[in-house]
């Protein structure tokens, strides 16, 4: 890479970065400096929290200053793209930060998705902003003032009381057709929609906003289209236009595209002179690879390329907003050059894909907001090692200590309340990843304190940056250090290894010393390692993939990729809903038809009663005749078989339906054809909760069946709110529910260099699983290696003053630290009186230190300066 030297360290295969050129305005320390990228662990900075004091007109730059000066630095929006007004202080404050503080980080936090249009002052035109599908106007509307009537061909295009609020009204483009009927936004205005009367197809908005002049438009050479928005992310905040990145993006009179003008603004603000010189860069917030499911029927979709269609941002079969994002971001990288550091979000598998471009990513919460159980401990380790291997030097990944729910207003978020060992598990996680730290969930403030720091990153009550030093090696995965289920088959690629894999639509082969997969036409790539072994309840495997470029992307768009415990055979509830039919009183059985309301869809996790379980919610026929809606299965029963299910009821049903009439059906099959059916259980329920049934299937057992799972409207024949639902449908055998493993995968990222991924699967209950492979593209990929442990994923990692463990998994975990450390010893943080001083109590550790289940931990070595 430009402007970086690279040393290996001996013995650790840790590589020291030297940064050259980076030096910031008027002589200040460059990124070479940045205790962040060049201290000792743990790394930590302040988040948005120094944004919002800044802005506070009543707190002073000294008050400020002493509140976020005592951790490696800042990050926070300084322009108003976003939140009105957070450029009138903020700018100066941070600037004055930089100065003062220059071996300290200096983020902006800036949007990366849309924008408020009341920020977009100069250089815009409206074809650079993304819209919805339109419509045609209808009639003649003139070049007036105020409010006006414009009557369209399909008002439903339009919305009302949308936004994360529910209380804003869509903002709507107006603007010519072409000669070939293609919207020419050449000659367009801007108007906020007021009312809408979809009887009349009749939209009601004010006039020449967003800078803009009223224009007269022709009946039938006219367009309206909504703008693809976001947010507010604010009471006082705006609906943020989303930018359109695409390639085909419409260009303005002097020829250029929307992330034309975004560059040219960017690179003046960070330029010398420019009033965010003093910065060391920029994160992007919620910049995304792909922002719609294409493919999916619908009446309103975004149009990247302007034709008045719906793409989904999909032209040509490839998705041009990733494309446009990854070549936004490499232009502005040599624009900006290596004196910069250019981050962006990263949490999600929307999130772009600028591997090799950007310095890093952030993961705002971590796995992700909502999953304080830490359910997705691997996927989350994944995307920030993959960014370590895969970004441009110097690496700056942080993790966003953060964790929200929904509130019970619209819109609204809350923190829950989350165990201190939780905590400390995410911050361990940041350790073993070499990623800062920085948070929106702060702990309680000591007195006197304006905003508080988690213990473990500054030594508890020592208050001490950077206190563990630098790491002596990578992070331990202890299950490593297990046996190989496999045998090392997974190593060498051995022939009885290759015969393991099947999949559908796809040659696998052995390649030298490599396993090789490769579509037979277009689609993704499925496939399965079939018979892993298991000892427990514990299961982890190792994956070392490597894999081309898909075709028409830049080898940066690293490849989505799946590993997971493939769904067993005997449970029936998944996404892949099977055959589903109806019967109409009277009539006979035919396929399901969506215009009589018959349908039958899957929910992960719908929650009942206060129970979340794998759902198929099922609604019998009400147009046209009422009756039931099946679906159905083809089995194999075991000997000593039955079958376990949950029904429920939506939760509306108590008040409006008289229930569903559930029952089972059961015919022997063969050769996918079905005998006469047998009644097997039948129960009314209107209830909206979980109630667990059991039906024996004995007499089947050893035969192929098919079974039918009718959900009827009740003998009224009144199907009004009969929102059923079958869940955890599952067959067993004589030993359980523990023969049966719950399916679950998790993400990784696949490119051209070889990239070892860990997955961990807790809880494990079957002798054997299937490995389910799910890579985006039919390009090959090229299995190197995989082992498979029946261990959990505890991990440590020493350091030169201190070592962090952790035990993600279920059940609590004993490190052997006289084994692990021979002739070294350990003691607790002194930690703070209001977070965690139970545990943090300053007192020495020695044999064997027992983590609970799902907990980390930070500990100083004994010998280190107190």
């Amino acid at each position: 890479m430009r402007g970086v030297a690279r040393s290996v360290l001996a013995g650790t295969g840790l590589v020291a970065l030297t940064v050259a050129g980076a030096r910031g305005e008027g002589g200040e320390a460059g990124l070479s400096r940045l205790g962040v990228l060049e201290g000792g662990y743990p790394r930590a900075f302040f988040f948005r929290a120094a944004e919002g004091m800044a802005s506070n007109p009543r707190m002073s730059y000294a008050r400020w200053s002493e509140t976020f000066s005592r951790l490696m630095g800042i990050e926070g929006k300084a322009l108003d793209e976003e939140i009105p007004g957070r450029s009138k202080r903020n700018i100066e404050f941070f600037t004055r930060f930089k100065r003062e503080h220059p071996e300290q980080l200096v983020l902006l936090h800036y949007n990366g998705n849309g924008r408020d249009p009341r920020d977009a002052s100069g250089g815009y035109f409206g074809g650079h902003w993304l819209y919805y599908n339109g419509a045609t106007i209808v009639a003649d509307v003139p070049a007036s003032e105020g409010e006006s009537e414009i009557r369209v061909s399909d008002a439903r295009l339009f919305h009302l009381n949308m936004g994360r609020y529910r209380n804003a009204n869509e903002d709507v483009g107006v603007c010519v057709l072409d000669e070939g009927g293609r919207p020419d936004w050449s000659a367009s205005e801007q108007a906020q929609l007021v009312a809408i009367d979809l009887k009349r197809n009749v939209l009601r908005v004010r006039r020449g906003c967003y800078g803009t002049r009223p224009r007269g438009f022709r009946a039938g050479k006219a367009y309206a289209a909504a703008h693809v928005t976001e947010g507010p992310w604010g009471k006082g905040s705006h609906l943020l236009w989303y930018y359109n990145f695409s390639p085909c993006c419409p260009r303005d009179a002097e020829g250029r595209r929307c992330s034309d003008v975004l560059l040219e603004e960017l690179v003046g603000w960070f330029s010398p002179g420019g009033k965010l010189a003093a910065f060391d860069g920029v994160e992007f917030d919620v910049m995304h690879h792909q922002r719609f499911r294409p493919g999916q029927r619908k009446t309103r979709g975004a149009d990247a390329d302007a034709d008045g269609r719906i793409d989904d941002e999909v032209v040509g079969g490839r998705n041009v907003q990733g494309l446009g994002v990854i070549e936004f971001c490499r232009r502005l990288r040599e624009r900006l050059g290596e004196e910069k550091l250019i981050l962006a979000d990263g949490t999600t598998v929307n999130s772009q894909r600028a591997f090799g471009i950007l310095n890093g990513i952030e993961s705002e919460g971590w796995p992700w907001l909502g999953d304080w159980e830490i359910n997705d401990w691997s996927g989350g380790l994944n995307r920030h090692f993959y960014w370590r291997s895969h970004g441009r030097r110097p690496v700056l990944n942080y993790v966003n200590h953060k964790f929200t729910t929904g509130g019970a207003e619209p819109g609204s978020r809350v923190r829950p309340e989350v165990p201190f060992k939780v905590h400390r598990l995410v911050l361990a996680a940041a350790q073993f990843t070499d990623s800062a730290v920085c948070y929106s969930y702060a702990p309680d403030s000591e007195p006197g304190e304006r905003f508080g720091i988690w213990d473990e990153l500054w030594m508890g009550v020592r208050h001490r940056l950077g206190w563990l030093g630098k790491p002596l090696g990578p992070a331990v995965r202890v299950a490593m250090e297990g046996r190989d289920l496999l045998g090392g088959e997974g190593r060498s690629v051995a022939a009885s290894f290759v015969r393991r894999f099947s999949g559908d639509g796809v040659t696998i082969a052995a390649d030298g010393d490599r396993l090789r997969v490769e579509g037979k036409g277009e689609g993704d790539l499925a496939f399965r390692l079939r018979g892993v072994p298991c000892e427990g309840r514990d299961l982890f495997v190792s994956v070392t993939m490597s894999g081309k470029a898909m075709a028409g992307y830049p080898v940066e768009a690293a490849r989505l990729t799946w590993v997971g415990i493939a769904a067993s055979d005997r449970l029936l509830i998944s996404p892949e809903v099977p055959y589903v039919g109806m019967q109409v009183r009277g009539g006979p059985e035919v396929d399901a038809d969506a215009e009589t309301g018959a349908a039958v869809r899957f929910f992960r996790k719908r929650a009942l009663g206060g129970e979340a379980r794998d759902c198929y919610m099922v609604h019998p026929p009400y147009r046209g005749g009422t009756g039931c809606t099946f679906w159905q299965r083809d089995v194999a029963v075991p000997v000593g078989g039955r079958l376990e299910f949950y029904l429920g009821m939506g939760e509306k049903a108590p008040a409006r339906s008289d229930g569903v009439t559930f029952r089972v059906l059961i015919a022997e099959a063969r050769d996918g054809k079905a005998g006469a059916f047998a009644k097997v259980f039948e129960s009314a329920q209107v209830e909206s909760r979980w109630t667990r049934h059991e039906v024996s299937l004995a007499k089947w057992g050893g035969k192929t069946v098919r079974l039918r799972f009718v959900a009827d409207c009740g003998p009224r024949d009144n199907a009004t709110t009969d929102h059923g639902h079958w869940a955890d449908v599952r067959l067993l055998g004589g030993d359980g529910a523990d023969e049966v493993t719950e399916p679950v995968g998790y993400m990784t990222w696949t490119g051209e260099e070889a990239f070892t991924s860990g997955f961990y699967f807790r809880d494990v209950r079957s002798k054997a699983v299937d490995l389910e492979f799910k890579v985006e593209g039919s390009e090959a990929v090229w299995l190197s290696g995989v082992t498979a442990h029946a261990r959990p994923d505890v991990m440590y990692r020493e350091f030169e003053r201190g070592v962090v463990l952790a035990n993600p998994s279920d059940r609590e975990y004993a490190f052997d630290l006289p084994a692990m450390f021979a002739g070294r010893s350990f003691r607790r943080l002194q930690g703070s009186s209001r977070q965690d001083p139970q545990t943090n109590d300053g007192s020495e550790v020695s044999g064997k230190l027992v983590l609970q289940a799902r907990e980390g931990l930070f500990l100083i070595r004994a010998d280190a300066r107190p």
